[in-house]
């Protein structure tokens, strides 16, 4: 079926020519990124990027023997025990620094400025 300028399916000049200039390429034809040597190159990138997420978990994983790392050199602050305290909890209540040892090797104690 042809429209009143003469084209098939009512396509424009301009969409026409595009499409003989699509039919004249040849079938050989790749477009740059799909080439061989850029396949290639995603390739090796992909592979570096998964390997930068699973060697450190491998070496966490399984590079841990157990032992503790040296402790830094003494300074005025280190190498000295934490008095006994009491806080209070987010969730409410107290915790005793004696209480969070007798539960855990490590404990962590994190203060926020602000209010929640």
């Amino acid at each position: 079926m042809r429209d009143h300028h003469g084209n098939d399916q009512g396509f424009t000049e301009r969409e026409l020519a595009e499409i003989e200039e699509l039919n004249r390429l040849p079938d050989d034809h790749v477009p740059f990124l799909q080439r061989p040597l850029w396949r290639r190159v995603f390739v090796a990138f992909s592979l570096l990027v998964v390997l930068a997420f699973l060697v450190p978990i491998f070496a966490l994983s399984c590079g841990g023997n157990g032992e503790q790392a040296p402790s830094p050199a003494p300074d005025s602050a280190s190498g000295l025990p934490a008095p006994e305290f009491q806080l209070a909890a987010a969730q409410g209540g107290l915790v005793s620094l004696s209480g969070s040892l007798a539960e855990n090797k490590i404990v962590v104690i994190v203060f926020y400025r602000g209010f929640f």
